[in-house]
């Protein structure tokens, strides 16, 4: 399994979850294996998608895949 490198982006600092998993946080360059993956910010569910789940390849530290996510309009 190849090493793959995600940001996910968000306007605020919030812990990422990859897979279900605690794995970092927001703007952040995060480590994964490669193939598909889960992402999602957790609680509170102020943010869309509510998931995002994507193939992971080809990536490298300095050009991360971009998993992005907004915030709800209020």
């Amino acid at each position: 399994m190849q090493m793959q490198w995600v940001i996910v982006t968000f306007p605020d600092t919030r812990d990422v979850y990859i897979d279900g998993v605690q794995s970092g946080q927001t703007n952040e360059i995060l480590a994964v294996g490669d193939g598909t993956h889960r992402f999602d910010l957790g609680q509170p569910l102020d943010y869309v998608p509510p998931a995002i789940q994507v193939y992971v390849s080809g990536t490298t530290y300095d050009s991360p895949l971009e998993v992005p996510f907004s915030k709800v309009s209020q």
